[in-house]
């Protein structure tokens, strides 16, 4: 039966100890109760900073770039992308039980919710909300959330030509292949901030004049 032990998150950060600080206490429960946590570092040492994790630092060519080499060092059977000032806040119990479900059920991702802060205020993403033909129109489903079968997506990474829609097409690419996939429903993760692809209207326009 699948445990947290078979579930790898991945974290990148680039000179935001504050933002990575946060990050990295989120996930305490998750790596005491057996959970890997990688962290990918392409700026100043944070070796200080965090204990228990597999520290990589080096240089990269930008977020994309760094997230294909956390993902290439994922050894685990299941893998989720956390990045720097992002909070998981599910329990690991919860956590635990979306394994299992993939498990049982031969998934080789799993949709779930988050949030994402503007200014005060949270808008809450849900995955329920989202269909695949919306991909024509430039909507994807809230990415940060998703839950990864590690060998299933050994022969997809992020396309450093296209950084700004790179996670768009990387979603879309695993949407349309004949991967098995369905929707977990549990609020996995807050995010500090929308990012190019995920914060508002602007986004959605901008996203619609790159693809």
């Amino acid at each position: 039966m699948a445990t947290l032990r078979d579930l790898t998150v991945v974290t990148i950060t680039y000179n935001n100890p504050d933002d990575l600080i946060r990050t990295f206490q989120s996930l305490n429960d998750f790596r005491e109760h057996g959970g890997t946590h990688i962290i990918i570092n392409g700026g100043k040492s944070v070796a200080s900073l965090v204990q228990n994790v597999k520290l990589i630092e080096e240089s990269d060519k930008g977020i994309y770039d760094a997230l294909n080499k956390g993902i290439a060092h994922v050894s685990t059977r299941y893998f989720l992308l956390i990045h720097s000032g992002d909070l998981l806040v599910e329990t690991t119990e919860a956590l635990e039980s979306l394994l299992i479900k993939m498990e049982n059920e031969e998934l080789d991702f799993l949709l779930n919710d988050c949030s994402i802060a503007f200014g005060r205020k949270k808008r809450l993403m849900k995955s329920s909300n989202w269909k695949p033909w919306m991909f024509r129109f430039g909507a994807q489903p809230p990415h940060p959330p998703t839950i990864y079968r590690t060998k299933s997506l050994s022969s997809f990474q992020y396309d450093l030509d296209h950084p700004v829609i790179a996670d768009y097409k990387y979603l879309e690419d695993i949407i349309y292949s004949n991967l098995k996939w369905k929707r977990g429903n549990h609020l996995l993760i807050h995010m500090s901030q929308g990012g190019a692809t995920s914060s508002g209207l602007q986004s959605f326009f901008y996203v619609n004049k790159q693809l």
